[in-house]
């Protein structure tokens, strides 16, 4: 499988995606495409000790900051590294694309350049929760829509369980709406229209799941708007790296703390591994005619190595292809014919 990776995306640009290049390279059935411009791809393998012919490079003249507006840049921009990498994807030159730059971007150019699944209002981005007690939790939207309709969210159901069923490998995932509480009554406008088409759907629905559920014991499947699970997700983050650097501060502090430390090495090891971010492996933008994955601005290479294995997973499964049947026809989008960006 070829990974069309944008080497300009994220905080740290070039030097961080060229060493998770690096550390993915001897993947089994994995070929990574460099996607940016050329003389900064070749100057970073060589300020890393490999040779220029590594990799394939792609050339691309522009590449979008985080700071700009999304659609004017990929529309002003057309040879930016994110549309170049969507183009060859497109083009079957790539089977999949890796980006952790402007995300609105990423969603953007994937619409112009590979445009919607025929049924698919709008795309969400969906990714997995590292759950205390399962590792195969996922939740959408993140962040790609804003504000959705109700069917949108029904949509956004259907979608994340095929995906879970597909690459999680969850034969019938549960599918919950996040709510304030767990009683009918509870939510808001929206979440109240949405259970009422849940609940008449052929999803496995199960009602409503609080917040403080989500890293405990989460249906397969959460379903919320963008702005809710954008802020959701990254309260959770930054949650987590508080607490272990809390732990690491306390537990450094004089040598008898770090005697105990030493001991409790592997309990704490394992409690990292349950609130492990930087191994959910991005986040998968779904209804769009291709594998995208788009990953965390400030990724760490491990979190980048994890992004681009998701994607290579993604493409063997032929993801696009199990979702383009995910949407039941009653529940599709009837005038798709034109593509629209947020």
């Amino acid at each position: 499988m070829r990974i069309a990776l944008d080497v300009h995306g994220g905080d740290f640009g070039v030097p961080r995606n060229i060493s998770a290049a690096l550390e993915i390279a001897n993947d089994p059935g994995l070929q990574l495409i460099l996607v940016g411009r050329r003389d900064e791809i070749e100057a970073e393998l060589r300020n890393q000790n490999t040779a220029v012919d590594a990799f394939e490079i792609v050339h691309a003249d522009e590449y979008i900051g985080m700071g700009e507006s999304a659609v004017q840049s990929v529309r002003r921009k057309a040879n930016n590294s994110i549309t170049v990498a969507l183009n060859h994807a497109k083009s079957g030159a790539a089977d999949a694309v890796v980006s952790a730059g402007h995300s609105g971007a990423v969603v953007a150019a994937a619409l112009m350049t590979l445009g919607r699944i025929r049924g698919v209002s709008r795309p969400p981005l969906g990714t997995r929760i590292p759950a205390i007690n399962t590792y195969n939790s996922f939740a959408l939207d993140i962040g790609a829509v804003i504000d959705p309709k109700p069917e949108m969210l029904l949509q956004f159901g259907y979608l994340g369980a095929a995906y879970s069923r597909a690459v999680l490998d969850i034969p019938n995932p549960s599918v919950a709406l996040l709510s304030n509480g767990e009683e009918s009554s509870k939510g808001n406008a929206l979440t109240r229209a949405a259970q009422d088409l849940f609940e008449r759907s052929d999803l496995n629905y199960i009602g409503y799941v609080e917040g403080g559920e989500m890293l405990d014991k989460p249906p397969a499947v959460t379903v919320t708007d963008g702005f809710t699970g954008n802020i959701g997700l990254k309260i959770a983050e930054g949650t987590a790296a508080s607490i272990q650097q809390a732990l690491r501060r306390e537990l450094t502090a004089n040598w008898r703390d770090k005697l105990l430390a030493m001991m409790l090495r592997p309990a704490f090891r394992r409690m990292r591994n349950n609130m492990d971010f930087e191994g959910i492996g991005g986040a998968a933008l779904l209804g769009v005619s291709g594998v995208v994955i788009v990953a965390h601005g400030r990724s760490s290479t491990r979190a980048l190595v994890s992004a681009m294995r998701t994607a290579h997973h993604a493409a063997e499964v032929r993801l696009p292809e199990l979702l383009r049947d995910a949407i039941p026809a009653r529940d599709r989008t009837v005038n798709d014919s034109a593509v629209t960006v947020p």
